[in-house]
């Protein structure tokens, strides 16, 4: 049948959602069911008060239908936020760990573990991704996997633009987004999606199915199932030094790319992308419903790593420019030996845009051929080079189960328990673990392809809520009373990957105390890195099962103060078994000046705990740093070499939050609001910038007596005799502080207006925007310049997103219209001093040149769609997100030649950099 959603008064039937949010006014599902009355929406997030429209919160919420977003193009959960929400940024990012696996979103500039999410008014479990490169806003952050949920599965998603942990516990500090499932007892709808890139890749085909079934007579049970993958793309430019390695006649590095590049920036691949919610209810009684709700989903994602040259990758092919040989006959430990082997000079890469000398190529190919048989270097094998492909896989499940009622006509309860658990396993394809050398072959092929283990993290939940009405003398309404107990334990697991990936073969140790040398006696044998070379994987010493639990009791009431005036406070006391205890308060109110105009106003304090993986996890990666590969290793703030270097003990975010608006019913037809908001958030909880490690000696008192006897001892030595795989390669280090304060202030400005055509039709415009602005108060040494300028400028300081949907007969028509700022990607490297002392205000320098920061004008981004039902059950739906195959701006790294890492556009792009998708759908309901 036809639908026509209506984006300013979004009616729904009078019971959509009351009950869902725990504790609520308890509603029989056969009202649910049967009610045809229609009013404004229903929300039931940011009051527990029963039957509040979203124009008569005290706070500000926004209501996006189901429908809403079954009229977007997209496919993903995150890239519809971002269309409906301009506060809502998410990137896709290209080369990003596991960030690309699960993507980092920010609501109000702030990251994507200071949104609470929920699902029935029921807290939503984390994911298992630690996103450590997922961008400067997000760096570090754990917050849940969303795109796990169907966009067919929900009837409507209620945004709270607020700070909520008085009400909701932690992480409620930019606001609380709520999913509202279907509850349909009848009722049958299948789409079936397609669609590709302008550039002819990342083909994306997608099913969708929901069905709804009654239980008995006074229940039902709503299943929805998706399943959907798509092709990787490319937005790539050869690199600089791969191009020049092929024109000085490296015929291997020629035929190695396929792509045809030898780095791919772009879109991951999606394979076998499956999701099943269910929800479910049943009445027992006149005043009693149990129900159950909850979902499993499964996918696998790969992308591309950085490539790895064949002719500078140190301790994989190159040592100090000697390569990279060794000397099968020598075991480990052993000294003092002078090898057979050559010590051959490598020709080079020529990254700088440099052609290499032909003829030293030539000379380099015909040395490596004429070793001995006892001397191995990794050109024998690929001597192109070659890309790491880094992916996952992602087993996601929930369950919650309750029953709800009245015990009296005044009082409700609700009494819960929920489970969630987020698997994700990681493998890296297509390298191999230098350690090994010749002796990582596997059944006469060098192993390429490792199970790095995995992160798995899991949620049980126990809830006991209650609301009371009281009558009160002088009150313009009863007095709402909500009260209740919460018992949360949350684990978080390294699982051990398998031994070949993070092993320490003998060739690490080919020369322990550098007496070894090759045939000419003076240059030193190398010892080559560990670990699977891109993302060693995770080793007994990490792996680990760490948790915590916490109880809270909480409090609220509000009321109807007279008829233009209501209140509303809120007290929750929490207590977690790491840090102690932590109470928060939320003041709220509205006051009607007339029948069409209204003033909200809340203060509220806030928090967010520390995850249990934040304050454990330990990896090593790759990394760029000043446009050079590095290998990064993140360990834990209370590491003996953390500790060393400024880390302690972590503990949780505080927050203020501050926000006032009005809402104007101008017509019937039209409405808008305003609304500000001031977050001041101390002791924030992220990544320290990169922290320099080479070469320093090893601190006192830190127990790494191998590594302090060795003389060329250093913090990276030491970090590998206390466990971390491959750490003696490395550069650098990060661990999570809370070494910094954050000031954000914005506007939010909403506008709906509904338009009578008369024989032309109706229509609904909606117009929104947003503008947040974020200032780095205090920052400790472990905060760089950088990444001070990236909490500031990262995101576009102005979005506005303005939808018009047409309706006239069986056609429906829509355009959306997305306005970004310019913005800031920080690449600063002079020496810091210049710009004054940490703590201090940073400008912006845009100054064309090598790693001065990249400044990057905004754009105006147009979808469209058409869409004709006939028979009134079918719909056939084509469309284009960014019609105009708008590009991202080029890479400001690139334009002069100097990096060449291929990214043809910056990756920071809020657009994305892959350009027009076109789509068509078929949709049928009954």
């Amino acid at each position: 049948m036809k639908q026509r959603p209506n984006l300013a008064r979004r009616v729904l039937p009078t019971a959509i959602a009351l009950g869902l949010l725990a504790p609520a006014a308890y509603t029989p599902i056969a009202l649910a069911q049967q009610s045809d009355e229609l009013v404004e929406e229903i929300i039931t997030i940011g009051s527990r008060r029963a039957e509040r429209s979203a124009t008569d919160s005290s706070v500000p919420v926004d209501v996006i239908s189901g429908d809403e977003f079954t009229n977007m193009g997209f496919a993903d959960l995150d890239e519809m936020l971002r269309t409906s929400v301009p506060s809502y940024n998410v990137d896709r990012f290209s080369i990003s760990d596991a960030a690309t696996l699960v993507r980092p979103a920010n609501l109000r500039g702030l990251p994507p573990d200071n949104i609470l999410v929920l699902v029935n008014g029921k807290r939503r479990h984390r994911s298992g991704v630690i996103a450590e490169l997922g961008g400067s806003l997000s760096a570090g952050s754990q917050g849940a996997d969303i795109s796990a949920i169907p966009a067919m599965a929900f009837r409507q998603t209620e945004i709270l633009r607020d700070g909520a942990a008085a009400q909701y516990g932690s992480d409620a500090i930019a606001g609380v987004i709520n999913f509202v499932l279907k509850d349909d007892p009848d009722g049958f709808s299948l789409e079936a999606r397609t669609g590709e890139f302008g550039e002819g890749d990342g083909t994306m085909t997608q099913f969708m199915g929901n069905v709804g079934l009654p239980l008995g007579d006074d229940g039902f049970a709503n299943i929805t199932a998706s399943w959907m993958e798509q092709d990787p793309t490319s937005r790539s430019t050869q690199r600089t030094d791969a191009a020049t390695l092929i024109a000085s006649g490296n015929a291997a590095q020629q035929a190695s790319i396929a792509q045809p590049y030898a780095q791919v920036w772009g879109g991951p691949e999606y394979r076998d992308n499956w999701n099943i919610f269910i929800n479910s209810g049943i009445r027992t009684s006149d005043t009693q419903e149990v129900y159950a709700f909850g979902n499993y989903g499964r996918r696998e994602t790969e992308g591309a790593f950085f490539y790895r040259n064949p002719n500078d990758r140190s301790g994989v092919y190159t040592a100090d420019d000697i390569r990279a040989v060794v000397d099968t006959n020598i075991a480990a430990g052993q000294t003092g030996i002078t090898s057979n082997c050559p010590a051959l000079t490598s020709p080079g890469s020529g990254g700088s845009g440099v052609a290499l000398n032909q003829a030293a190529v030539a000379a380099d190919a015909m040395a490596l051929a004429n070793l001995p048989d006892n001397c191995f270097v990794l050109n024998q094998l690929l001597p192109g080079g070659y890309t790491p492909q880094f992916g996952g896989n992602l087993i996601d499940s929930s369950i919650v189960a309750g029953v709800r009622g009245d015990y009296s006509s005044r009082l409700s309860y609700d009494f819960s328990g929920s489970f969630g658990r987020n698997k994700v396993s990681f493998f890296l394809d297509n390298t191999w673990n230098p350690s090994n050398g010749p002796d990582g072959f596997v059944n006469g092929q060098l192993q390429q392809l490792f199970d790095l283990g995995s992160y798995v993290q899991s949620e049980f939940n126990l809830n006991a809520d209650f609301v009371y009405t009281l009558p009160v003398d002088g009150l313009a309404s009863d007095l709402t009373l909500a009260f209740g107990a919460e018992w949360r334990d949350e684990i978080f697991e390294t699982l051990i990957g398998e031994e070949a990936a993070w092993q320490a073969g003998r060739f690490a140790f080919q020369n322990v105390d550098g007496s070894n040398t090759y045939s000419d006696g003076t240059t030193p044998l190398p010892n080559l890195s560990i670990g699977a070379h891109g993302f060693a994987g995770f080793s007994p010493p990490q792996a680990g099962l760490w948790g915590r639990s916490n109880y809270a009791l909480y409090t609220e009431a509000e009321a109807d103060i007279t008829d233009r005036l209501t209140g509303g406070l809120a007290l929750r006391f929490e207590d977690f078994e790491t840090f102690g205890t932590t109470t928060n308060y939320k003041l709220s109110g509205r006051f009607a000046l007339t029948d069409t105009v209204a003033l909200r106003a809340s203060y509220n304090t806030g928090f967010r705990a520390p995850t249990p993986g934040q304050e454990n996890v330990t990896k090593v990666s790759t990394t760029t740093v000043d446009g050079e590969l590095q290998q990064r290793g993140q360990i834990p703030p209370t590491n003996p070499i953390a500790q060393f270097l400024g880390g302690q003990t972590l503990k949780p975010e505080e927050s203020n939050n501050f926000s006032a608006g009005v809402v104007w019913d101008i017509t019937p037809d039209i409405n808008v609001t305003v609304d500000y908001f001031n977050i001041e958030l101390e002791n924030r909880i992220a990544q320290t910038g990169t922290i320099d490690i080479a070469g320093q000696p090893v601190p006192g008192g830190v127990s790494c007596p191998n590594a302090r006897a060795n003389p060329v001892g250093n913090l990276g030595l030491c970090l590998q005799e206390l466990g971390v795989p491959g750490a003696a390669d490395l550069s650098s280090v990060s661990f999570y502080t809370n070494d910094f304060a954050t000031t954000t202030t914005g506007f939010d400005i909403v506008g709906t207006w509904d338009l009578d055509w008369g024989n032309a039709g109706s229509g609904t415009l909606i117009g929104s925007w947003n503008w947040t602005e974020t200032e780095v108060d205090n920052a400790g040494s472990e905060v760089n310049r950088n990444r001070v300028v990236d909490l500031e400028n990262y995101n576009p300081a102005n979005r506005g997103v303005f939808t018009y949907n047409h309706f006239i007969g069986d056609l429906r028509l829509l355009a959306r219209a997305s306005y970004y700022d310019e913005w800031v990607v920080a690449d600063w490297s002079d020496d810091p001093t210049v710009r004054g002392p940490q703590g201090t205000a940073y400008n912006v320098d845009c100054t064309f040149g090598l790693y001065r920061d990249n400044c990057y004008d905004g754009e105006i981004i147009f979808d469209l769609e058409a869409a004709y039902t006939f028979a009134d059950a079918y719909t056939f739906v084509i469309g284009a997100n960014n019609a105009f195959d708008q590009e991202a701006p080029v890479d400001i790294d690139n334009l002069d030649g100097t990096i060449g890492s291929g990214n043809t556009f910056t990756g920071s792009s809020p657009w994305g950099i892959e350009g027009a998708f076109y789509y068509a759908r078929f949709r049928v309901d009954f």
